[in-house]
């Protein structure tokens, strides 16, 4: 049994405690942080290929790298069909074929959608090939940057592609989103 005094320190020490985690929780700052170093799409169709090709189906491709530029996630978004046999970023400038520098469909996964398909993965240095081979993410980010790389999916149908698309590089962009919480009160902000 607690005498008064040993019960009066208690309440003293549980009303300090709760004070200060009142406090230590009002002044915590969380941040969240998930920057991309930069951003690249394509838009697919058929009139893009070489020789043209005549077909209903189009697409989008986004890639997006890491901040230490390590690794590209991307997604292909087609519409109108859903049996690619292959889908590359192959070296080359509009009008011209080139040779294939990265496999999306190696090691990406293929979804069929209602519409199409949907393939996601990401490209390392390892899954780089063709001119490519041996070399890093950071040359392949150049050789996007120079206007030198398209996107092309083939089909059964159109074994050389049937859809492309030229990479273009977006605004460097960057985005971080800090949450901070002060007593209580919270705000979200992003920047690109």
């Amino acid at each position: 049994m607690l005498n008064f005094e040993s019960r009066q320190n208690l309440y003293t020490i549980v009303i300090l405690a709760a004070i200060s985690s009142t406090l230590l929780l009002g002044t915590i700052s969380t941040i969240s942080t998930n920057v991309f170093a930069a951003k690249f799409s394509a838009t697919l169709s058929g009139n893009n290929e070489v020789p043209p090709v005549d077909t209903k189906a189009t697409g989008t491709v986004s890639y997006r790298t890491a901040a230490n530029e390590t690794v590209i996630k991307y997604k292909v978004n087609v519409t109108g069909f859903s049996d690619a046999t292959g889908a590359h970023i192959h070296m080359g400038k509009a009008g011209s074929n080139g040779d294939v520098v990265v496999d999306l469909l190696k090691d990406g996964k293929k979804n069929p959608t209602k519409l199409g398909m949907v393939i996601r993965g990401n490209i390392t240095d390892a899954d780089l090939t063709g001119p490519m081979k041996g070399k890093t993410m950071s040359d392949l980010i150049s050789t996007i940057n120079s206007g030198d790389t398209y996107t092309n999916v083939h089909t059964p149908s159109h074994p050389d592609g049937e859809i492309r698309g030229q990479i273009e590089s977006g605004s460097g962009n960057q985005t971080a989103t800090v949450t901070t919480t002060d007593t209580g009160n919270s705000t979200n902000s992003t920047a690109s």
